[in-house]
């Protein structure tokens, strides 16, 4: 018998499309929404890093300092050791941030933290403008940050 005997053949492979259509299109739909329930969960964490002020602008007729609220969240999977928030004034020779450096020992999954930090003019004649602050959280080897405006008038 040789190889190339006619009554020997290869078992022969046929592929129906119209056999495959429905499963084929079953699992691209199930691939489809689980990509999206992804995609819109990752929509709805919380944000790790939200600021906001006692009054939306500092007036020094009335005040010498205002109060600037953080509160920090552990969006991540596991409990977040050491981490640090670090507040720096975009002007530095204009106003002061106190304290400007806050470090959380443990801060578990989920687990929501509040601080208070001090904002105060350097000196009396400081003009009336809007002033930055970079805020900065560093959590679980991930950084996030944002960059908060407060309006200061002195007339």
């Amino acid at each position: 018998m040789s190889i190339y005997d006619e009554t020997k053949s290869l078992p022969k492979f046929s592929f129906s499309y119209a056999k495959w259509k429905f499963p084929l299109m079953a699992v691209i739909t199930v691939l489809i929404i689980v990509f999206l329930i992804v995609s819109f969960s990752s929509l709805f964490k919380p944000d790790p890093l939200m600021v906001s002020f006692e009054k939306p602008s500092f007036d020094l007729s009335e005040r010498q300092s205002l109060l600037m609220k953080i509160v920090v969240v552990n969006i991540l999977e596991e409990d977040a050791v050491d981490s640090v928030i670090t507040i720096t004034p975009v002007d530095k020779d204009s106003i002061s941030v106190f304290p400007e450096e806050v470090s959380i020992p443990v801060l578990g999954k989920g687990e929501t933290r509040k601080y208070d930090f001090n904002i105060r003019p350097l000196f009396e004649g400081i003009p009336s403008g809007n002033y930055e602050i970079e805020i900065e959280f560093v959590s679980g080897g991930k950084t996030f940050s944002k960059r908060a405006s407060i309006y200061i008038k002195n007339d």
